[in-house]
């Protein structure tokens, strides 16, 4: 993705970008906010945010930041998870065979995770796509939060799903769940005003210091987008790929929408 116009010295607009390069917007300055304060408390958090909209990426971020010597993340990601194999992940992750029933599992991971805390390292256990967990899961939670008692946790969970994970928490049945959340935030999409910014942070991380979008491209791009970050980033690359075959040395409108009717964004 390369030409005379944009000596790009790697892929733009690339989902995989370090941590120490995220372009932070107001909603993931205020998230990661949040989840530090989560994760010092020892508390539930429950982040939710339509798909694409940045919630891994600021979950990334929020782990870089953190000393590696006083957390340990454990990271889960099952659409199924049933209280038993919830259990036996959490058990493999921190390289403790499990048994096979699951009071003795709980048993092990409640021991582990005390043994731990008591040498100052803080679990943090992240169950990501939550909102495909079962109400059964979801209730199983009241207990790996309060292993001693109602003022002691010896670890963080952090519960990152879809909008459709707030509809389910509400239910009557998860009530001794919902008091136990101290910190819940949606994540919002990028403001109107953020998106030329972002794009210009995407182009310099890849080696070019200077904006190739034109004001009409990028207010083009955020009515497409609504402001979700990997969309911005599909329509940027596509956009780019259309420039370089018109040896454009910019990118505006008219390129855009050209790009978007080629290419299924």
């Amino acid at each position: 993705m390369n030409s005379p116009y944009f000596p790009f010295n790697r892929e733009p607009f690339s989902r995989n970008l370090p941590a120490t390069e995220i372009f932070i917007s107001r909603g993931h300055q205020e998230l990661l906010a949040r989840l530090r304060h989560a994760i010092e408390t020892g508390s539930l958090a429950v982040v939710t945010g339509h798909v694409g909209s940045g919630k891994s990426t600021t979950l990334r971020a929020t782990m870089h930041n953190l000393d590696a010597s006083r957390y340990r993340f454990i990271y889960l990601a099952h659409s199924e998870l049933t209280p038993g194999e919830f259990y036996k992940n959490l058990l493999y992750q921190i390289n403790v065979q499990p048994r096979r029933g699951m009071s003795e599992n709980k048993r092990l991971v409640s021991q582990s995770m005390l043994e731990w805390s008591q040498k100052g390292v803080k679990d943090i256990v992240v169950i990501d796509e939550a909102q495909e967990l079962s109400v059964q899961m979801l209730g199983e939670l009241r207990f790996v939060l309060n292993y001693q008692a109602d003022s002691f946790s010896p670890l963080t969970v952090l519960l990152i799903g879809q909008p459709q994970l707030t509809e389910t928490l509400r239910l009557q049945i998860l009530e001794c769940i919902r008091q136990r959340i101290t910190v819940q935030y949606k994540l919002p999409s990028l403001g109107e005003e953020e998106i030329g910014p972002y794009i210009l942070h995407h182009l310099r991380v890849a080696g070019l210091d200077r904006q190739i979008f034109t004001e009409e491209a990028i207010e083009f791009i955020y009515q497409f987008s609504k402001g979700v970050p990997r969309r911005i980033n599909n329509i940027c690359r596509y956009a780019i790929i259309a420039a370089i075959e018109a040896d454009s040395p910019t990118i505006d409108a008219d390129i855009v929408r050209k790009s978007m009717e080629d290419e299924p964004i």
